[in-house]
């Protein structure tokens, strides 16, 4: 190190001066981490008088990662608070994004907004909680988040001035599950391709023999209305047509089992129809649209779950039960059944899956049987 002293200094200084040499050494090292330790590395312990600098307090019950906050995007963030534009940037601590609607200005609530998700949300908690502290942060000082939709939607209908005023068609779709009480209304859908095998036709009682000439007398049956088909038509397509029909006006029910095998619950189908491939139709599967009628040759049947059917357990597998019999003292519409609450029928066309069954979820599942 350079001398600073002048040529006049005694040798007691000048001592002094070289005993100094390591000390100025370390603070020369120190320069850049004092420069670098406020926002480029900043130690963990100072991290919460950083965000009370910045003002972003208010966040860190909802981003786990506090050093998110601190890195340029917490106070872009706070500069556009109360804008659409800050429920983007705040819903990106979280990795995700939604388009914000809001109400129309014509509703009572018209000061409030919804979410669409391009994706289901990973959980009902604490990931919401997360979303709606975040939204609620990040809307205009007057608006509030009303709900929370992905992929299964029904909106309100308005009723004003008619005697359907104040009734359920003016309620949307969508569940409370947060202390701030927000709907959320989220659906999923799982798509199940399978072929009747005859150990499963003969079993519900729904079987023919392939045949290569044409269907014999004795083997028809079936009822004559469900003989929807032209005389000429090939025997394959005449087979599929008689057992697709089969399903149609029977007791099916989606049966959810767990990891143990044991059955979670039953729902009913709600849609067993004969289908074809067509243009437009009005059942989809794995990008193909689906239009019923008579003479169909696939067997179409979907069930979906409604909220808070069952949550906080996993499906492994899903099958469709046939035939099955509901216990004594249970009503005939009750639509999700407990394993007590069933007894009797056939189990067909079982799927493994991976399903978190969720309050907020209605699952949908889609069957498409072919013969």
């Amino acid at each position: 190190m350079t001398s600073l002293l002048p040529a006049s200094s005694d040798i007691y200084e000048e001592v002094v001066e070289e005993s100094r040499a390591e000390r100025w050494t370390a603070l020369r090292d120190a320069v850049p981490a004092i420069r670098t330790g406020k926002r480029i590395s900043p130690a963990p312990d100072v991290l919460p008088f950083l965000v009370f600098e910045d003002g972003l307090g208010m966040l860190t019950p909802y981003v786990a990662n506090v050093y998110e906050l601190l890195d340029g995007r917490g106070r872009s963030w706070m500069r556009v608070r109360g804008t659409y534009e800050a429920v983007q940037r705040g819903l990106a601590f979280l990795n995700m994004t939604a388009m914000v609607e809001p109400a129309w200005h014509g509703r009572v609530w018209w000061n409030s907004s919804q979410l669409r998700f391009p994706d289901l949300p990973a959980n009902d908690n604490p990931i919401l909680g997360q979303i709606e502290g975040i939204t609620r942060l990040s809307l205009p000082f007057r608006s509030d988040l009303r709900r929370g939709a992905f992929q299964y939607d029904a909106g309100a209908l308005e009723g004003d001035g008619s005697r359907l005023d104040d009734s359920l068609l003016e309620r949307e779709s969508g569940i409370a599950v947060t202390d701030a009480g927000t709907l959320w209304s989220f659906g999923r859908t799982t798509e199940i391709e399978h072929t009747l095998t005859e150990a499963e036709g003969i079993a519900i009682g729904n079987w023919l023999a392939p045949a290569g000439t044409g269907l014999l007398w004795a083997d028809m049956t079936y009822p004559w209305t469900t003989a929807n088909f032209p005389w000429a038509d090939s025997p394959a397509n005449q087979r599929a047509a008689l057992m697709a029909a089969w399903f149609e006006d029977r007791p099916l029910h989606a049966v959810f089992r767990d990891s143990l095998g044991s059955v979670i619950g039953y729902r009913r189908c709600r849609t067993a129809r004969t289908v074809d491939p067509a243009f437009g139709g009005v059942y989809s599967f794995a990008g193909q649209t689906y239009a019923p009628g008579s003479g169909g040759t696939i067997a179409y049947v979907e069930a979906m779950t409604d909220f808070e059917d069952a949550a906080g357990i996993t499906a492994t597998s899903v099958s469709m039960m046939v035939g099955a019999s509901l216990a004594a003292g249970i009503p005939p519409g009750r639509l999700w059944l407990s394993p007590e609450d069933v007894s009797g029928g056939t189990e067909i066309a079982a799927t493994p899956i991976a399903i978190p069954l969720r309050a907020t979820v209605r699952e949908q599942i889609k069957f498409m049987l072919r013969f």
